[in-house]
């Protein structure tokens, strides 16, 4: 694949991944849940209708242009639908047998531990939570944190299907982003997970964010790459992946792994310089020409926000997201906002709004700034 050539993106929202596509000379054609401004402005996109996600995405892939194909979250938990897409046009991604070998609790509980490497005790429906502790259960096709709780919350508790229960960790949440070659990993970075965030109106235990990369201790930069490598080994795992882990005294514990294109990974490629989607095709095209390198701010940490809607929301035509809608400003800067909803759009509470940045010298300071533009940003959308 040359430089300037198609790479269809599908997936829930696409509008990251594009952009990451964008700065490593690749020209995305992308399908999705949102169609976002910000990314029609620079790709070409079709949204699709919630009720015939994601199996369309088999039709929809048939009919784009020549071209590879990699998917972002949600897909995940679809592997039979990825196989069938990865038969009919080349997949830079994980197939089938690797996403249900990394998907799969009972496996990862099993392989991780005799590893040497942490995971908390597992459990399925049938079995239900044994021993002390405060136990989650989750959805099996969860993503983002959705489907999430603790065992004795009546709702959780109703469910029956698809469910099964994770012992709690107490630390910070954390995601490492790797580059998978089949049989090695490259750690590419960590950064500090939002989760639950209630000055972004996240509901309970959903991603919202990212701040990074995390200076690491020598001792737990090992054990990030020694996750990195089992995974890996134990899943054959390529290109882009990341693992959700509760960083608790040092020591890095497994939580979730998702074997595609990460959230975390633009805060990567704007504060380090790389361009992850770069590394990723190399992972599949084996002539993959020299890495492009992104401009890097002497600042390094950056952060992203997702500001969820606290009250139904028609989306205003004007803000201060304007300028992010600018199709000269150059695709390496740092936005102020993305996943920019069309002017009149109604969003439902609890819904994503869209997507805030701040770039800083530490990790704390990045996170006050994110904090500031949220509470400006929420206070200016509903006003009263």
């Amino acid at each position: 694949m040359q430089p300037n050539e198609h790479l269809l993106i599908v997936g829930a929202s696409t509008r990251a991944a594009a952009f990451s596509a964008l700065r490593a000379g690749l020209r995305p054609w992308c399908a999705d849940l949102f169609a976002d401004r910000d990314l029609v402005i620079r790709c070409s996109v079709r949204r699709v209708p919630p009720q015939s996600y994601p199996e369309i995405f088999l039709e929809i892939t048939e009919q784009g242009p020549p071209g590879p194909w990699m998917y972002t979250g949600g897909l995940e938990n679809r592997p039979n639908l990825v196989d069938r897409i990865a038969s009919q046009r080349v997949l830079w991604g994980n197939a089938g047998r690797a996403l249900s070998l990394a998907r799969s609790p009972c496996f990862l509980s099993r392989q991780l531990q005799q590893a040497g490497i942490l995971y908390p005790r597992t459990a399925t429906r049938g079995d239900g939570p044994r021993g002390s502790g405060r136990w989650l259960a989750k959805s099996m096709r969860g993503s983002g944190g959705a489907g999430i709780g603790f065992v004795g919350d009546q709702a959780i508790e109703r469910r029956t299907r698809g469910v099964f229960f994770q012992e709690y960790i107490e630390g910070d949440p954390c995601s490492a982003v790797y580059v998978g070659s089949g049989t090695e990993a490259r750690l590419l970075g960590v950064s500090l997970q939002l989760v639950g965030q209630e000055w972004l109106h996240a509901a309970p235990f959903h991603y919202c964010g990212s701040i990074g990369p995390l200076a690491l201790e020598p001792s737990t930069h090992a054990k990030f790459d020694e996750i990195g490598r089992m995974l890996v080994r134990l899943c054959g795992v390529r290109g882009l992946f990341g693992v959700d882990c509760v960083l608790k005294e040092g020591t890095p514990w497994v939580i979730e792994v998702n074997p595609r294109y990460p959230a975390s990974v633009e805060v990567l490629e704007h504060a380090t310089g790389r361009s992850a989607l770069a590394l990723h095709r190399s992972a599949f095209e084996q002539d993959a020409s020299e890495h492009p390198t992104i401009k890097k701010d002497p600042s390094s940490i950056v952060g992203k926000a997702i500001l969820f809607a606290r009250s139904p929301l028609q989306f205003p035509k004007e803000g201060s997201w304007l300028p992010a809608l600018d199709p000269a400003r150059p695709i390496h800067e740092l936005p102020s906002f993305a996943d920019i909803p069309c002017a009149g759009e109604i969003i439902e509470a609890g819904k994503p709004i869209l997507t805030l940045f701040a770039r800083a010298a530490t990790v704390a300071e990045c996170g006050d700034s994110l904090r500031r533009k949220a509470a400006a940003l929420d206070s200016s959308l509903f006003a009263t």
